[in-house]
């Protein structure tokens, strides 16, 4: 048995997702007691998103209540779609994946593009985030009700983003130079005045695939080491009541 830690570092002094305004803390607490509750940064790293991640399936499945035989030792089966830089993932790009992988019914879905086997989530900048492959609308759209007519409600991929976010987030924040700090007055400032048109504009692609109960995670590193087609993953988020998404640690099983 060969296990294969897929998780991204989580390092204090930088993550390469930082560069985005919507890359911040949450704070957890009770309500009349906050001085108990937690720091935590529920997209630092590797990361799980839950469909509640999004107001219009709020009601959905919250972190605390996952069963953990959907998370951990589940059987999943490995496609290899190879795109460099900047580069789209086309809706032929994903039923040629999918087809070839042919998830069992129940599968993980794991999608590799070699991009998290690069060095750029090491340095500082933005490039991990701004140059990441990504799913077009239409590939997304294709997956996602080819995941759900075949029971595959978790797909895990090695890119930083689904979607990129360049309808709004990134022509508008990064022509700000310098950029501002993800958690400065500027950021909070721009996300009171990123509505939700906006945010349905950027997150089209990831809310494709909440639509369909697809549960999600970005940001793994080293696929590259799995040599088999079908493995075992097991993914391990933080047990946070109501929570919608969590930083995680990720390890592929070959048997």
């Amino acid at each position: 048995m060969n296990f294969v830690d897929l998780t991204m570092p989580l390092n204090h002094r930088w993550m390469p997702d930082e560069g985005l305004p919507t890359a911040i803390k949450f704070f957890l607490g009770p309500k009349n007691h906050q001085e108990k509750g937690m720091v935590v940064g529920s997209d630092s790293g590797t990361s799980l998103a839950l469909p509640a991640l999004f107001t219009e399936f709020r009601k959905t499945t919250r972190l605390d209540q996952v069963p953990v035989e959907k998370l951990f030792l589940r059987p999943a089966a490995i496609a290899n779609i190879n795109k460099g830089a900047g580069e789209e993932i086309s809706k032929f790009d994903a039923q040629q994946a999918f087809n070839a992988a042919r998830p069992a019914k129940g599968d993980a879905l794991v999608i590799v593009t070699g991009w998290g086997d690069k060095p750029h989530h090491q340095a500082e900048g933005n490039e991990y985030v701004l140059s990441s492959p990504h799913f077009s609308l239409e590939a997304a759209q294709y997956l996602a009700q080819a995941m759900r007519d075949n029971d595959n409600d978790l797909l895990l991929v090695d890119t930083a983003v689904l979607g990129l976010p360049q309808s709004h987030i990134i022509p508008e924040w990064f022509s700000m130079l310098p950029a501002p700090a993800a958690e400065s007055a500027e950021a909070r400032m721009y996300l009171h005045l990123y509505d939700s048109d906006k945010a349905k504009k950027d997150f089209a692609v990831d809310m494709e695939f909440a639509r369909m109960g697809i549960m999600t995670v970005r940001k793994l590193i080293g696929c590259g080491q799995i040599r088999s087609r079908r493995i075992k993953m097991i993914v391990s988020p933080l047990n946070v009541v109501r929570g919608v998404g969590s930083t995680c640690r990720v390890v592929a099983v070959e048997e």
